[in-house]
């Protein structure tokens, strides 16, 4: 991951919006959208090799593929959703951030209920 890239693209495209802002708000909003998609872009290699490390760590500790795959989904979810969030508290409708907040959390009880519901099978086994 090239930090300093996506520092630098960050604050170039920060203070382009803040000029535009006032003049054209659409653009900067624009500007802010697509600065954000070339910096998730840019994070995709890093967390491709997250999840190589992690699969074969799990695998070696002899854990289902399943559950690693759900767990990766939440974590997917979870950082999509912020991200999504995000931009649109950038836009100004915090309002639609704060839905994409609750569409993200009940996405990952959905996720995690066959999880959950393995955790509790195994749990009234034992008794």
């Amino acid at each position: 991951m090239n930090l300093e890239k996506i520092i630098f693209l960050a604050l170039i495209a920060t203070i382009f919006v803040v000029l535009l802002k006032k003049e054209v708000p659409y653009i900067g909003i624009m500007i802010a959208m697509l600065t954000s998609i070339l910096i998730l872009m840019e994070l995709l290699e890093p967390l491709q090799e997250i999840f190589d490390l992690l699969q074969e760590t799990s695998s070696i500790a002899g854990i289902s593929s399943g559950y690693f795959a759900v767990v990766w989904k939440i974590i997917g979810i979870a950082y999509l959703t912020q991200f999504a969030s995000q931009i649109c508290a950038d836009a100004g409708e915090n309002a639609m951030g704060a839905k994409v907040e609750l569409a993200g959390k009940v996405c990952i009880m959905a996720t995690s209920a066959p999880i959950l519901t393995s955790l509790l099978t195994k749990i009234m086994n034992l008794t």
